[in-house]
């Protein structure tokens, strides 16, 4: 249970940090099969003129440039809200 509340901290962190710049208030962590942390990102639409720069796209993106792989197998996705289709889908 620790493991889960500190990994929605980190996304909620990451979503107060979005609402401050004035994008809608979602934040995201990608977690690797040992629990750490491996990217976090917040919504970046607003900033980067990019409907696509969701937090969850941004975090998995981050994660998998850091993997050297476009896939991620074992790896946790946490976010503060339910994703859209498009992240779903990610």
């Amino acid at each position: 249970m620790s493991l889960f509340r500190s990994n929605m901290d980190i996304a909620l962190d990451e979503a107060r940090l979005a609402a401050a710049r004035g994008e809608v208030p979602v934040g995201a962590a990608v977690v690797d099969p040992g629990g750490r942390v491996v990217a976090r990102a917040g919504n970046r639409t607003r900033e980067f003129n990019d409907p696509t720069a969701h937090a969850e796209i941004l975090a998995l993106r981050a994660a998998c440039a850091a993997a050297g792989s476009e896939r991620l197998p074992g790896h946790a996705l946490y976010v503060t809200l339910e994703p859209c289709p498009m992240c779903a889908a990610a």
